[in-house]
């Protein structure tokens, strides 16, 4: 086992606690990254585990890919452990421009927020015209609320002029009904 190292030396180096160590081996072991283990059945990591550990956790904390996710992309064959070389620069004109194996990606990157900008534009102007559909129902029903009131008001003034004129009449006109 020349060349291992020991899950004490691996969280050392990589300042971890042994049980996040154990849960990111578990986790890469699921996904098929093959750990040698000593005569006592404790893990010893090579320099490509501690690669596949360091990978994992650089697209979990700085790309924000879930663990499981992170996991299956790091054992994959096709993974590209250059990205976490990459470099995140900001230009003077505050563009972001993102650089993968030397390869400016800014042209990639604003054509990416361009279309969300787009959709999020058009989500934007669907609200839009239904916030103005429900606004003309809600103007209409209190329009309709407060024609019903004006109604309900002469109904009543009618009535209250009808009883009015019903307690001025004299008892002889009330007994004759004139």
């Amino acid at each position: 086992m020349n060349g291992s190292m020991t899950p004490k030396q691996v969280t050392e180096q990589l300042d971890l606690t042994t049980e996040t160590l154990k849960k990111y081996s578990l986790l890469l072991e699921k996904a098929g990254m093959d750990v040698e283990r000593n005569k006592r059945g404790h893990r010893q990591y090579s320099e490509g585990n501690l690669q596949l550990i360091k990978a994992l956790m650089f697209l979990n904390k700085e790309k924000s890919v879930n663990l499981e996710d992170a996991a299956e992309m790091v054992t994959s064959s096709d993974f590209d452990f250059e990205i976490m070389n990459g470099t995140t620069t900001v230009t003077d004109n505050g563009v972001i421009t993102l650089q993968h194996n030397g390869i400016p990606l800014q042209n990639e990157l604003a054509t990416t927020v361009m279309n969300q900008l787009q959709l999020l534009q058009s989500k934007l102007e669907l609200q839009d015209q239904r916030d103005i559909e429900f606004q003309k129902i809600v103007t209409n029903r209190l329009e309709e609320q407060r024609n019903l009131i004006v109604k309900q008001e002469e109904a009543l003034e009618k009535l209250s002029q009808q009883l009015e004129e019903e307690n001025n009449k004299s008892f002889w006109q009330k007994l004759f009904g004139k």
